[in-house]
């Protein structure tokens, strides 16, 4: 199936490194179709903006042998689809090519390796010449194409496969749930199926009557027959019963009167039951179905079954949702964690150098190079050590980088263990957007999947109050059936008697009969319809109330989406003011030191003051980036603006295309 080019959105900027089509198909598992989510891609990149690419960084080159190298990824801003805040300049959103040729190809197309990273006894099973994996970049479209193709099931860290296998959601589930034969849409139709019955039998009767006249005038009755019958009945969207029979039957018997000793009966009929009252009409057949009794969910009804296959498309999509969320956040906490470890890294190197330099002062006996002094520098290069030690695999189980790479590796189905590790290298963003919260509101009601979800479980409630209103009518059937019958010594006989042949007395319509009418019942004081009535309506209220309590929720949700993306942009820039105000206390405190005009106390702690604005700094970007997902999350337009779209294999009963954005 050929599917229309479609653009990547991520809401707080465009995903600069493909233009991606993406069609989330779910097979349903037959014919050795395998269920599977498929994103296709193309070759055209998309450039980011010129301002928004930094030079990679190469490698730290240290001198002593627990030295450490890493290398940093570009950090810079994108293009967005919504409007910048006024103090913005739009260059910081336009595109430059040679910039973009000459920076940014380094980021996708090295093949680097970690240096020594707190001593090589901190990594096993590399596979590099240096004992430690090569670096394996990921950008967030590459993220998403292998999230999304090829898996059986939703990966998300928090389902517990082992212990509560039934919490995974599967391809599989939306076409177990159509597929139902009790209650899925096909299993409501099945009702309104033509039936086709045909029989044949035959029978001999040897009996004795006391009574002759009982027997026909005879006293001993010798008697065969045979019965051919062929029908077919029919069940109507309105509530009506058709049904057609044609009956052959044969009798051969020894009683006196017979004006044939063998003769043949042959007749046609058709009759209808069309309820008027009670089951009537095309509205309550398609709720509850035919055979409906009150107080019943009319779950067999074509209407519900359709509108509970909607709630499981739904919640298909909810858990994509949250996984496509999760998987964003562990991208960013991904990222984060290597530039809290470059940080590291560098304070650490400057630690090393200012040991170093004490070490060269106390040789030389002069000041600054006292054996507290050394001892002090000494320390602090070590609890650097430890902080990378932490940073890599923290000692809490569930963090740490190689903890979250591993996470990273099991969301995308990756293998666990394949010589490479993964390396974030999209930029986090760090551009003001300006929202406007009516519209952002008015979208969440609109487009956010659990209120899509209630809305429908309403309508199903209305329809179950209309259907339980029916049953407190009576039951009123007007009923008719018409035959034409047919007489004969033979079947097929020729002859000048009148009934030499049943064919040609039944085709003469001599004999024609026909029945008209109508039946009424009613259960007196309607006990269970008035129940499955005020049933009806406590379950609608109820329904109704908890849809007004989600969009109070919802309307909560955005407003703290909202406040936590201003809020996490504001520290966001206040710490890029902490920031260049450590980085120059620490340039000031460094030629201070080296002129002998301060204690290395106070360079130490203009270095520790550093590391930790460098940290704060990269937990504050992967917070504004978070926020922005969380904003879309909540609105209920995050799949719609990375492009991804749902649509059904050949075993599903809808299909659909990924729409271009604009």
């Amino acid at each position: 199936m050929l599917l229309p080019r479609a653009r990547i959105f991520d809401r707080y900027r465009c995903l600069h490194s493909r233009w991606i089509v993406a069609c989330l198909v779910i097979m349903g598992g037959c014919r050795g179709h395998r269920p599977a989510w498929q994103i296709a891609q193309s070759s055209v990149p998309v450039k980011p903006s010129a301002a928004s690419v930094q030079p990679v960084p190469s490698p730290t080159d240290a001198s002593d042998p627990g030295a450490d190298a890493i290398a940093g990824a570009a950090a810079g801003k994108h293009g967005s689809p919504w409007r910048l805040a006024s103090h913005e300049s739009a260059n910081d959103v336009t595109a430059d090519d040679a910039a973009f040729k000459q920076q940014w190809d380094p980021l996708t197309g090295g093949d680097q390796r970690f240096a020594t990273i707190g001593g090589p006894e901190l990594w096993t099973g590399g596979g590099g010449a240096d004992g430690l994996p090569p670096r394996r970049p990921l950008s967030e479209a590459e993220m998403l194409t292998i999230a999304l193709t090829d898996a059986p099931a939703i990966r998300s860290l928090g389902i517990r496969v082992l212990s509560n296998p039934e919490s995974l959601t599967t391809a599989y589930d939306r076409a177990i749930e159509v597929t139902d034969p009790f209650f899925g849409p096909a299993a409501a139709l099945a009702e309104f199926d033509s039936q086709l019955s045909a029989s044949l039998n035959t029978a001999n009767n040897d009996r004795v009557f006391n009574n002759a006249t009982l027997g026909g005038e005879v006293q001993e009755l010798v008697q065969d027959t045979a019965e051919a019958t062929i029908g077919w009945q029919k069940r109507s969207v309105s509530g009506a019963v058709f049904d057609i029979q044609r009956v052959h039957l044969y009798d051969n018997n020894n009683r006196q009167g017979n004006r044939f000793p063998n003769y043949w009966e042959s007749y046609f009929e058709a009759g209808v039951r069309q309820p008027l009252l009670r089951g009537a009409g095309r509205t309550f057949n398609e709720i509850a179905g035919p055979n409906a009794s009150p107080g019943f969910n009319f779950s067999n009804g074509i209407l519900i079954a359709r509108m509970n296959t909607q709630i499981s498309d739904i919640d298909f999509r909810i858990a994509l949702r949250d996984f496509v969320q999760e998987l964003y956040a562990t991208y960013w906490t991904l990222r984060r964690e290597y530039q809290s470890l470059e940080s590291l890294l560098e304070a650490k190197q400057m630690a090393y150098e200012t040991w170093q330099s004490t070490l060269a002062r106390r040789e030389a006996d002069l000041q600054g190079g006292e054996a507290d002094k050394e001892a002090q520098a000494r320390s602090r290069y070590y609890q650097l050590r430890r902080q990378i030690i932490n940073v890599l695999d923290a000692d809490q189980p569930q963090s740490g980088l190689l903890v979250t790479e591993r996470r990273l590796r099991q969301m995308l189905g990756m293998p666990i263990n394949e010589g490479t590790i993964l390396f974030p290298v999209d930029p986090p963003a760090d551009v003001k957007y300006v929202f406007d919260f009516p519209a952002l509101v008015q979208r969440g009601l609109s487009y956010r999947d659990e209120l899509r979800r209630q809305s429908i479980r309403v309508q199903q409630e209305r329809y179950r109050l209309i259907a339980a209103k029916n049953f407190l009518l009576p039951q009123v059937d007007l009923i008719g059936r018409y035959r034409v019958r047919g007489f004969g010594d033979d079947l097929f006989g020729d002859g000048p008697d009148r009934f030499s042949s049943a064919f040609d007395d039944f085709y003469s319509f001599d004999h024609q009969e026909w029945q008209f009418g109508l039946e009424m019942g009613v259960p007196v004081g309607r006990r269970q319809a008035k129940a499955a009535v005020a049933n009806a309506k406590l379950q609608l209220n109820r329904q109704l109330t908890i849809l007004d309590q989600q969009q109070t929720a919802l309307r909560t949700e955005i407003s703290d989406a909202y406040s936590e993306v201003d809020a996490a942009y504001d520290a966001l820039t206040v710490s890029k003011e902490i920031l260049d105000a450590s980085q120059d206390r620490y340039d000031a405190s460094l030629a201070l030191y080296e002129n002998d005009k301060i204690q290395i106390e106070f360079l130490l702690d203009a270095q520790q003051e550093l590391v930790r604005s460098q940290q704060q700094m990269a937990e504050d970007q992967s917070r504004y980036s978070l926020s922005l997902i969380q904003l879309n999350a909540v609105t209920g337009t995050l799949l719609t603006d990375l492009g991804i779209n749902v649509a059904y294999g050949p075993c599903g009963t809808q299909e659909s295309l990924v729409e271009d954005h604009p």
